[in-house]
């Protein structure tokens, strides 16, 4: 997938992955994401089950969680490995509509993947990470991944402002941990959760667990995974004890094992806070 480097050279499928060099994706698979509102793949509500569940977890010093409006957005059965980046950049929009509203004038209630596509070339039109376009070849009605570069290009083309932070070598788990940490540590605010790209893929940050053993834990939204039937019932989700709790909070957790078997990461974090205002 792309990144925050800015040398325009043409990537291929180890960065965009096995249709680095489509024109077109299959018809039949346009359809499907050209018809999809969201009444399939969204799932709002998450958050404060999660807080919930979090407090009666005793292994957990203290927990900090983005905006409670964050809403979970997953693939659709049909549609493959190829569209993460994507599902990530509705979560974003997903949650600034109740950060910065006004920003979003210019889109849809529920952006699907080839108007995002549209939007992020209309970026690179409009000079944002323009070197997107050479990397690339253009997106448009492909499959080609996108990356960090890509969702800040959308970002700032809708004059959202925000930051990207490279974390690279041993202990790049450990840099991005930190940031975290101190990203949803530091304002009382509601905040936006943040995009995280590793090697190969990408997923939303919505918070973070400190344990009391000194560990610490990044909880996600992985758009690759289906969440859980019960997280649509928040009242039968609330009861869930023991090993069904556990089971169902890893669905959400990324150890420092799992972080570790990277030696680099990409974030973009929204610097917009509630209503639009910077603290």
């Amino acid at each position: 997938m792309s990144g925050l480097g800015s040398h325009a050279r043409r990537l291929g499928k180890n960065q965009l992955g096995p249709y680095a060099f489509e024109t077109r994706m299959p018809g039949k698979l346009w359809t499907l994401i050209s018809d999809e509102n969201g009444s399939t793949t969204d799932l709002n509500g998450v958050i404060p089950i999660l807080s919930f569940l979090l407090e009666r977890d005793e292994s957990i010093a203290v927990a900090h969680l983005c905006t409670k409006h964050a809403t979970q957005v997953f693939k659709t059965r049909s549609e493959g490995a190829h569209f993460c980046g994507y599902r990530n950049i509705q979560m974003l929009l997903l949650s600034l509509r109740h950060i910065c509203p006004e920003k979003l004038i210019s889109l849809s209630d529920h952006d699907n993947i080839p108007q995002i596509q549209e939007a992020i070339e209309k970026a690179w039109d409009d000079g944002y990470n323009s070197h997107g376009r050479v990397q690339t070849g253009g997106i448009i009605s492909t499959r080609k991944h996108i990356g960090t570069s890509e969702v800040e290009a959308l970002m700032l083309s809708l004059n959202i402002a925000c930051t990207g932070h490279l974390f690279s070598g041993k202990y790049a788990w450990k840099e991005l941990l930190d940031f975290a940490e101190q990203y949803f540590h530091a304002s009382g605010l509601d905040l936006p959760p943040l995009f995280l790209q590793r090697p190969a893929h990408s997923l939303t940050v919505i918070g973070i667990e400190l344990l009391k053993s000194g560990d610490r834990r990044l909880l996600v939204f992985d758009p690759q995974w289906r969440s859980p039937s019960i997280m649509s019932d928040a009242a039968r989700a609330r009861e869930c004890v023991g090993l069904h709790r556990l089971l169902l909070l890893w669905r959400y957790r990324k150890s420092i094992r799992y972080l570790k078997r990277f030696k680099s990461f990409e974030v973009l974090s929204i610097d917009e806070r509630l209503q639009g205002r910077l603290p």
